[in-house]
């Protein structure tokens, strides 16, 4: 039998080792709980720090046709965030407002009529283009039914957006090669849908653009790709002070919208659905059309070529304008050098 010192002694051993289990436990809790927060502060801190690393920058596009499908595609298949952007796209229905928007601050880069960027640096703009969508005009000249020759709009009335727009531009290069420059009136009104309420209405004969979305009887007399002209179409514009402080962001820019281009030409499905998405037509068939007017007509090297200039710098009486003075290749002749745009076409 224990002596009750002994027992004393015994039970006060194992208050003593039942305490230290219990400050164990209670430490072992506390580092557990500590590492826990810690690691929780570090994916929260690791987050915001990637998310800080994306450059936001306010991207303007001036139709919601073809050439813009580049565009909306970097946008959906996330091209922008993979070169550290974070891109907001904001549309606006002319060129020439593009560039206004650009020149003041309110975006960082415009898509826009090459026209009309390449109008506002030969006025002294300090904008330039760093990419270019297309290189032949893919529009046509859409007329009301009882037109059956181009010759028979003498005298009649042409819609556009603008003036100094895409549509302009090549509408008066058309009247031009068929000799009617001075014979057919031009009026501009605002936009497509303005433009379409007044073919409607038989205000006007017809007009150039891409597709021509009425309810009326309308008809495709001319298909200027078939003329043979080569014509920028639309160019991607930056601020030169802009490039000059962020050439990293413009060049991420390019890259993005060349992701884009690719993803379109080589993924249809999704292309069909981005194209429908945006435009928000609902007529499937409409929607096929403009997607291959998209596919077929981007360019895959965006570089800005003298020639597809060649036509605007004639239609704007400054044929000796370098191309240096409204344009920059740097970003996308790098591109090709480093074999980029190639391997985004290269099928596994």
């Amino acid at each position: 039998m224990l002596k009750p010192t002994s027992l004393c002694e015994s039970i006060r051993a194992a208050q003593e080792k039942t305490s230290t289990k219990k400050l164990y436990m209670k430490r072992a809790k506390a580092k557990i709980s500590a590492t826990v927060v810690i690691f929780s502060v570090f994916l929260c801190l690791t987050s915001h720090a990637a998310a800080a690393e994306l450059q936001k920058v306010a991207f303007g596009y001036s139709s919601i046709g073809p050439m813009m499908h580049g565009l909306w595609m970097a946008k959906e298949v996330g091209a922008f965030e993979k070169h550290g952007l974070e891109a907001q796209l904001i549309f606006i229905a002319s060129g020439p407002v593009v560039m206004q928007a650009l020149l003041g601050g309110d975006l960082h880069a415009g898509l826009a009529a090459t026209s009309a960027v390449v109008g506002a640096a030969s006025k002294g703009a300090p904008i330039v283009a760093v990419a270019n969508m297309a290189s032949r005009p893919y529009h046509r000249l859409w007329v009301q039914p009882d037109i059956n020759r181009v010759e028979d709009l003498r005298g009649k009335t042409l819609g556009i957006t603008r003036f100094g727009s895409l549509p302009h531009n090549l509408t008066v290069i058309l009247l031009r090669k068929y000799g009617l420059a001075t014979a057919v009136n031009i009026r501009q009104f605002g936009d497509t849908l303005g433009i379409a309420a007044a073919f409607e209405q038989r205000v006007i004969a017809g007009a150039v653009t891409s597709e021509l979305r009425v309810r009326a009887p309308v008809k495709a007399l001319v298909n200027l790709v078939d003329l043979g002209i080569p014509y920028s179409t639309n160019v991607i514009a930056v601020q030169r002070e802009y490039y000059r402080r962020f050439p990293k962001a413009v060049e991420a820019m390019v890259r993005a919208y060349t992701d884009g281009v690719a993803a379109l030409k080589n993924n249809k499905s999704r292309g069909l659905k981005v194209v429908a998405q945006y435009s928000r037509y609902t007529d499937t068939k409409f929607v096929e059309s403009q997607y291959s007017d998209s596919s077929n007509y981007l360019d895959r090297v965006p570089r800005v070529e003298k020639t597809a200039v060649a036509p605007i710098l004639e239609f704007m009486e400054q044929k000796d304008l370098s191309l240096e003075s409204f344009a920059d290749n740097s970003i996308v002749d790098r591109l090709v050098t480093e074999g980029y745009i190639e391997k985004l076409y290269t099928r596994n």
